[in-house]
């Protein structure tokens, strides 16, 4: 591209136009933010100036040499002419022709751009009125867009078929300009939810000759991939955009960069997971254990509800709900902001707890403990062997009581669930209890029963045992050990009594409770510590 060209001027410019269209030419390309630009313009300007000043100074040369050969051999009639001395007039001036090109930009207007550009090509300055247009959008960077947006569909601007010259700088400036107005657009459409004129907007834009440039159409799904990467938008839009690029997972066909791409994957797939879950739980026919769980858990509902509708559930739904609350927590967790419940596991204080045979083989264990404390104390002449290991068989007939005791409870406490919930948040620390999971009717009822059956067999000291053994175990979460699923299932009598249930300062505190209930029967019989004197008639 030669000097005239980059500066767009003709051949013929004088210095003084030169130097003012380099001055205008230098606000658009400063050196600091466009190196290049402003080098190759510099070069232009210089190869400019001075092939204009070569052309200034070879006129002078001929005006000089002219007269000189004139006077030496022209006759003397020649010489007498060039001597008259008479006044001259001036020659009449003429005014320049007026330039129809630069007349059609005087009030020009996005709204009457059809209408000069009819004009334009009518009176044939075409290509001079886009020359002088192009000059216009850099001048008046207000309606830089406007112009450049009617200018690629009416003169194919920024297209390889563009009538116009233009420079590098102004190429990519009208280019960013386009692309970051449509972002605005598409942007806004968004935000308000219109998604079918997005979809529109974005198919008329694709369907631009500009933008079906190689390196501009790159640039363009970049800017939209990021758009949809900022912005909230459904399924079915996702997949037009799709389809209106060719993007397809399935054959490896997508923009960069792909962690944008990966991430709106797999929002897509939440999103379409999420409304399905919504489907089936405002789906009333829908009785499934998955459509029940997904009730449970999306639909916002009081405890009362809750219980109602948990009543009717049974293993399969139970399952269901726990798949569906470690799927939302893992998987996808960004959903959880739109739940009703911060906790998915709340649905497990409504599920049915089952006394197991752990609970028989515990209350054996501290009645055993109980009577043996109790019958070293009373009898210490009578205790061998023999005689423990019958008092320990008469413990199997208290703690099949209150095996059979606590199973009626735990059905007849059922019934009260909604207002032991209420008395647990308010009664129990979050801190003890952050699951729900200890109840003051269902648990508190036996567990004060069994404080009292303590208190009982061996007194004060008993009592405190037995309180401390628990507190400890809602308070201290190490356990001593882990037991294997195989052994809890081939064992379950040891299960009971296995040391992965205990904590180390359980252990700890009963060893020195027992010790103290010895020594305070041994040493302080008469005084009450591990026993109560009844009264006698």
């Amino acid at each position: 591209m030669d000097c005239w060209t980059l500066l767009q001027l003709p051949e013929d410019a004088d210095e003084r136009t030169i130097k003012r269209t380099y001055a205008r030419l230098l606000k658009s390309c400063r050196p600091d933010e466009d190196a290049e630009g402003f080098q190759r313009l510099r070069e232009a300007y210089e190869e400019a100036l001075s092939e204009a000043r070569w052309r200034v100074d070879n006129q002078d040369e001929d005006r000089v040499e002219a007269p000189v050969a004139e006077a030496a051999y022209g006759n003397l009639s020649d010489l007498a002419e060039l001597m008259d001395v008479r006044p001259l007039s001036p020659a009449p001036f003429e005014a320049p022709a007026p330039n129809p090109a630069q007349a059609l930009l005087s009030g020009l207007s996005v709204d009457n751009l059809d209408e000069r550009w009819a004009q334009a090509r009518q009176q044939g300055c075409a290509d001079a009125f886009q020359a002088l247009l192009l000059l216009h959008c850099f001048d008046a960077p207000g309606e830089r867009s406007a112009i450049a947006s009617w200018a690629v569909q009416h003169l194919e601007w920024l297209t390889p078929w563009q009538q116009v010259a233009m420079t590098p700088w102004q190429y990519e400036a009208l280019t960013s300009e386009l692309l970051q107005d449509y972002r605005r657009t598409l942007q806004e459409l968004l935000e308000q939810k219109a998604e079918r004129e997005f979809i529109t907007r974005l198919t008329h834009y694709n369907n631009q000759p500009w933008l079906r440039v190689f390196d501009l159409q790159q640039q363009w799904q970049r800017i939209v991939l990021h758009l949809l990467h900022d912005t909230q938008w459904s399924v079915p839009l996702f997949e037009r955009v799709c389809q209106a690029f060719g993007w397809d997972d399935q054959k490896g066909v997508y923009p960069e960069p792909a962690w944008i791409w990966r991430q709106l994957v797999s929002r897509c797939e939440q999103e379409s997971f999420y409304a399905n879950l919504l489907d089936k739980a405002q789906d009333k026919r829908r009785n499934s254990a998955d459509a029940l769980a997904a009730r449970l858990l999306l639909t916002p509902m009081s405890a009362t509800q809750q219980k109602r509708l948990t009543d009717t559930f049974g293993e399969n739904d139970w399952q269901a709900c726990k798949h569906l609350a470690e799927t939302l927590t893992w998987r996808y967790p960004q959903l959880l902001e739109r739940l009703p419940h911060k906790q998915l596991f709340f649905w497990r204080k409504f599920v049915p707890r089952p006394i197991y045979t752990q609970v028989f083989i515990r209350l054996w264990a501290v009645f055993a403990l109980g009577f043996g404390l109790s019958i070293a104390h009373d009898k210490p002449d009578n205790l061998n062997l023999m005689s423990l290991v019958i008092f320990m068989l008469m413990a199997f007939v208290p703690a099949a009581i209150g095996f059979r005791v606590t199973q009626l409870w735990a059905g007849m406490s059922s019934t009260y669930r909604v207002p032991d919930l209420w008395l647990s948040q308010y009664l129990i620390p979050k801190r003890i209890n952050p699951n729900e999971y200890w109840l003051v009717i269902r648990h508190g009822v036996p567990q004060a029963i069994m404080l009292v059956a303590c208190g009982l067999m061996l007194g004060v000291l008993g009592a405190l045992t037995y309180a401390g053994m628990v507190l400890i175990h809602l308070l201290h979460k190490k356990r001593i050990g882990s037991m294997s699923p195989a052994f809890a299932e081939g064992y379950p009598w040891l299960n009971g009594l296995h040391w992965a249930f205990w904590s180390p300062l359980q252990a700890v505190f009963l060893v020195v409770m027992v010790a103290l209930i010895v020594a305070a029967q041994h040493y302080l019989p008469s005084f009450p510590w591990t026993h109560f004197d009844l009264p006698k008639r």
